[in-house]
């Protein structure tokens, strides 16, 4: 049995796998869903401003034109419920 050396100058390098888009899709598209149906704000303010930042990021492993359906329709959702709450 070998052991590892503790103290190895460099570790092997790991491929990134690639995005998996599929899952991507589903989760966005269940996060829009659920602001779509929602007549106020659907998650507390800090999620809320994690979904805005976060929403884009995800989207943009995306095709482009895909995203920005996405992004602008997320956006939209949020905006409307931002105006609903005050």
């Amino acid at each position: 049995m070998s052991q590892l050396n503790l103290f190895q100058g460099e570790r092997p390098s790991s491929e990134r796998r690639p995005p998996d888009l599929d899952f991507i899709r589903k989760h966005l598209g269940k996060a829009l869903r659920t602001a779509q149906a929602a007549e106020r704000m659907p998650w507390p303010p800090s999620v809320a401003q994690g979904w805005r930042d976060r929403f884009p990021k995800l989207a943009a492993d995306l095709p482009a034109e895909e995203a920005a359906v996405l992004i602008e329709a997320f956006r939209r959702e949020l905006d409307r419920l931002g105006s609903v709450a005050a």
